[in-house]
Order: C-alpha cells, then sequence, then structure tokens
C-alpha cells in the first residue's frame, strides 16, 4: 500500500533526514508481490525456511505501509500545520489527490476494461455502487465493493480517509504529544477490533468479512499512531538522541524490532487460526506494528550512504506506489493469458511490474507532483 503516495511531500519535507525510509517501502511491496504470488499463483514457500516465514505472511506488508504512511504524512503535515494552522487543510488534500488519483484511476479503468470486464456485466444498481465507491474512495466500507477494482485499491481508499482525519485533528495530535497519541489511537482501535468479534464471532463468521471490517478506520489507527507517535517526536525535537545516524542505535533498533516480530509470528504459529482467536484479531496488530515502528527507527538511524546498491533500493522504494497498483492487475493477466506458475511467474512479474511502476512514475506520477507545486 500505500504510504507511497507521499513521495513530494517526503521528499520537500524535514524527511530529507531520513532516506533510508525508501528501504522499508521496497521491502513492504515486495511483501505483497511474493504474498500474492503464493496465493494465485502456485508460489510454493517452504515452511520450514526462516527467510519464507514474511513471504507467507505477506500481507502484513500492508500494516508496513501504514507505519510508514503515519510517519511520513505526519511529519509533512505537521510542518505545513506550523506555517498555516488555519490554511493548509485544503492545499494538503489537494496535494494529495494530485499524487494519489491519476495512476489510482487509471490503474481501476485498466482493470475494469482490460483484466475483469466481466465487472461491466453485473446489474445496474451494482455496478453504479462499484463504480461511485471506488471513485469516491469508499469502497473499502462494505464488502460488496471492497476491493472489486483491481484487489489491492482498497487500501488506498483507506489511506485518503487516513489523511482526511489527520488533517482534521492535526492541531489536537499536536498538543496531545506521542505518547498519548499513540496510546488514544491503539485503544480507540482495540475497541473497533474487538466491536468486529462481538458481530462477526471468531470461529463462526466468514474470515473474509473478519478481514474487510477489522480493518477499516478506526480498526487501523494503532498501525497509524506508532507512525504519527514517530513522527511527532521527531517533528517537536524529543528525544533527538533516537533519532541520531549511528551504528550502535541502529543496531538497537534492529535488535529491537527481532524481538517484537520474533514474537509476533510466534503468536502467529501458536494460533494458526487468527481469525478464530478473539485475541489475535484484537491485540496481534498493535504488536505487529511496533515491530515495524522500531524497524523505521533502524532505518532512520541506519548510517550507510545512499549510493551503490542502496540507490537502487531507494528506487525500487520510490516507485513502490506504482508496483503496489500495479503488481495485482498484472499477476492476474499473466495468469489468465499464460501458463507461468510458481517461480518464472514471480520473476516475470516482478520484472514486468518493475518496468511499469518506473514508466508510471516518470510519465504520469512525476509530472502530477510537478504540477501540484506550480498550482499552489
Amino acid at each position: 500500500m500505500v504510504s507511497e503516495t507521499s513521495y513530494d511531500l517526503y521528499r520537500d519535507s524535514k524527511l530529507k533526514q531520513f532516506p533510508h525510509v525508501d528501504i522499508l517501502r521496497a521491502v513492504a511491496a515486495l511483501l505483497v508481490v511474493v504474498f500474492h504470488v503464493s496465493v494465485l499463483g502456485e508460489l510454493v514457500l517452504p515452511i520450514d525456511n526462516a527467510w519464507a516465514v514474511p513471504f507467507r505472511y505477506g500481507w502484513i506488508g500492508v500494516d508496513l505501509f501504514l507505519v510508514i504512511s503515519g510517519f511520513v504524512i505526519t511529519l509533512s503535515a505537521a510542518k505545513a500545520y506550523d506555517i498555516s494552522p488555519n490554511g493548509f487543510k485544503l492545499d494538503f488534500m489537494r496535494r494529495r489527490l494530485y499524487r494519489v488519483v491519476p495512476l489510482y484511476w487509471m490503474t481501476c479503468l485498466i482493470f475494469l476494461f482490460l483484466v475483469r470486464p466481466e465487472v461491466l456485466l453485473r446489474p445496474a444498481g451494482e455496478l453504479c455502487a462499484v463504480l461511485i465507491s471506488h471513485l469516491l474512495f469508499l469502497q473499502n466500507i462494505s464488502h460488496h465493493t471492497h476491493g472489486v477494482l483491481n484487489g489491492v485499491s482498497w487500501s488506498l481508499a483507506l489511506e485518503m480517509q487516513f489523511y482526511v482525519v489527520l488533517v482534521l485533528f492535526m492541531g489536537q495530535l499536536k498538543r496531545l504529544g506521542a505518547l498519548r497519541v499513540f496510546v488514544t489511537l491503539t485503544l480507540l482501535a482495540w475497541c473497533w477490533r474487538y466491536g468486529t468479534t462481538l458481530i462477526l464471532k471468531p470461529g463462526e463468521a466468514i474470515a473474509h468479512l473478519q478481514v474487510v471490517y477489522s480493518t477499516q478506520l478506526p480498526g487501523t489507527l494503532d498501525a497509524f499512531g506508532v507512525g504519527i507517535a514517530i513522527a511527532l517526536m521527531s517533528h517537536q525535537g524529543q528525544l533527538k538522541v533516537l533519532f541520531r545516524p549511528g551504528a550502535i542505535v541502529s543496531l538497537a533498533w534492529f535488535g529491537a524490532m527481532a524481538t517484537l516480530l520474533w514474537l509476533a509470528w510466534f503468536l502467529m504459529r501458536t494460533n494458526a487460526s487468527y481469525w478464530a482467536v478473539q485475541g489475535m484479531v484484537v491485540f496481534w496488530r498493535t504488536l505487529l506494528a511496533l515491530g515495524f515502528g522500531t524497524g523505521l527507527m533502524a532505518v532512520i538511524t541506519l548510517p550507510l550512504p545512499s549510493g551503490g546498491v542502496m540507490r537502487l533500493i531507494h528506487f525500487v522504494g520510490e516507485i513502490s506506489y506504482g508496483i503496489y497498483l500495479w503488481h495485482f492487475l498484472t499477476l492476474l493477466a499473466l495468469l489468465q493469458l499464460t501458463t507461468l506458475r510458481g517461480v518464472s511467474l514471480l520473476w516475470v512479474l516482478l520484472v514486468g511490474t518493475v518496468c511499469l511502476a518506473s514508466m508510471s512514475w516518470h510519465l504520469m506520477e512525476k509530472p502530477w507532483i510537478r504540477k501540484s507545486v506550480i498550482s499552489q
């Protein structure tokens, strides 16, 4: 997903201090791509190999995107708020729309007319609901429209809703401070997810419905909240030593990340029926978000130059928004038109998706970013 929609503000803000955030973008995109190939494209991931564990649960890449987004967008919004507390909202949302909408709408149209044109044969009422909900970034709120056009697009709706909430409450977030913001947002997320378990009872409800309704706002506010809290600490100059690049600090954060993610994996392994366990549904994703938050701190403090191989990784992170939107429709097209499966399918998909994302980045996304700046 997703946070990859923040390039323009990312480059224009204090985030220039944190170039290695793109590493996590690249990781998140790769997790999602490999996961979808394993689910749909017969890619076999070995059960007993440690390296394969993140990819078997590759949907966690979306959670990583949400943490990154909370950090990137909050830091950008906080800077804009400092300049114009009353007037920043409209300009902020305009820039978000310029950044998100062009590629989002284009990939939805390609999906509708070239990949799954049978959607057009739905009854008029259903088709209108699908089109209008995707047009207005509301498709994620109902299982009838969730992911109908380009399955991953639901998370873009979630992101856009988060942007609106953020700009409306930016002043309150800054006044609360990092710790109280994180606690408040986490409690809201827990209450929402607990509420979904009362209606969609774990072990009895259809898992797809549980996925759809537990991942709405405020059910994802803990993931966003981790990133928001880190951004507020950085913006307000709190605990500056934690953000200072250095090998020891970075290694300490990587160690914390490894510990938290191992604990998350252990709990998942011992509760394999995730959606059948109420405690997992309510609390587990907070632990995951904290693991990703410490990973974010690890790359923020990573004392490595940005050249060489890192430049390639940064570029993949830079175009990760395009990778995220292009990969799913490209995967479905390859499954329909070719006999590629498994590892061969994965490599073709990776190469094709990176090429498409690179082209859309240079031909569509960057021009729209420039237009959003020029039209201010």
